[in-house]
């Protein structure tokens, strides 16, 4: 290509002559002039480079199978021949690993020219998706949730749980919002618990009012209070409570706890009501 530089110079040079003479020698329409001479001197390479391309018996070369090859693969396998590449398309396939040609045109044994350029279909793998959260829901609506975003149920375990009723996910593997593979099995983990719902109760006796309700709050449980006069314990505090600690009871169930007051509190209020109805 050395040759066309030079020539492509010259033009130059020739053009710039010639456009100093025409107007030094004041010829009528010397752009004209200036344009037919142009034409005349550029046409040779023109004409060369087309019967180059287009004409003369370049080496024909057999294009050679690209499928499955990573890119730079193909390229060195291209290269060898005298062939170029680009890459025309990025897809996402399920059965052709990321950065492997999927397709390639022209196909696989073409004889062409060397020098022709040979354009690739390129996998990037297969599409990604996020796992969708299945903790909490019911092992029968699992598959549903997950063909909506093409992935599938894998292993089913049961285990005991007691966060969670029967029939519930506990677990589920990759967790939620992992990005997979379309396809990708999920597995997951199904509680079992015959005594969801079910509660023990906890100490209370020795605590403050406010810490055992919020205890109890915590655990679904009903709060009755009453009072109990003593000087053994701070005012304010639990000094009993029926059920037990330790007993199991359902949710909702009613609690009852005997909060200390101090002694003759209690006839002092029924003291202070007797006034108010009198009044």
């Amino acid at each position: 290509m050395e040759w066309l530089a030079v020539y492509l110079i010259f033009v130059v040079v020739v053009l710039a002559v010639v456009a100093y003479l025409v107007l030094k020698l004041k010829l009528p329409s010397p752009t004209v002039v200036v344009i037919v001479i142009g034409i005349i001197i550029i046409s040779p390479v023109v004409l060369s480079y087309l019967y180059a391309i287009y004409i003369a018996p370049l080496p024909e070369v057999v294009i050679p199978n690209l499928t499955w090859l990573t890119v730079e693969e193909a390229e060195v396998r291209l290269s060898t021949l005298g062939l170029r590449y680009r890459i025309a398309e990025r897809v996402y396939e399920r059965t052709v690993p990321e950065g492997r040609v999927i397709s390639q045109r022209p196909e696989a044994g073409r004889r062409v020219k060397k020098g022709r350029i040979v354009n690739l279909i390129v996998s990037i793998g297969k599409r990604k998706v996020a796992t969708p959260n299945l903790v909490g829901r019911p092992f029968s609506q699992v598959e549903v949730v997950l063909n909506e975003v093409g992935l599938k149920v894998g292993e089913r375990t049961e285990e005991y749980n007691e966060q969670y009723q029967t029939g519930v996910v506990a677990k589920q593997d990759p967790l939620p919002d992992t990005l997979v593979d379309i396809g990708t099995h999920v597995d997951v983990v199904i509680a079992e618990n015959p005594k969801f719902g079910i509660v023990k109760m906890p100490k209370l006796v020795g605590k403050p009012l406010g810490e055992a309700q919020e205890i109890l709050n915590e655990l679904k449980l009903n709060l009755v209070v009453f009072h109990h006069e003593t000087d053994i314990f701070e005012e304010g505090t639990v000094v009993s409570q029926d059920p037990i600690e330790g007993t199991e009871l359902e949710m909702g169930s009613r609690v009852k706890i005997f909060v200390s007051i101090p002694p003759g509190m209690e006839e002092m209020e029924h003291e202070q009501k007797e006034e108010e109805r009198e009044e």
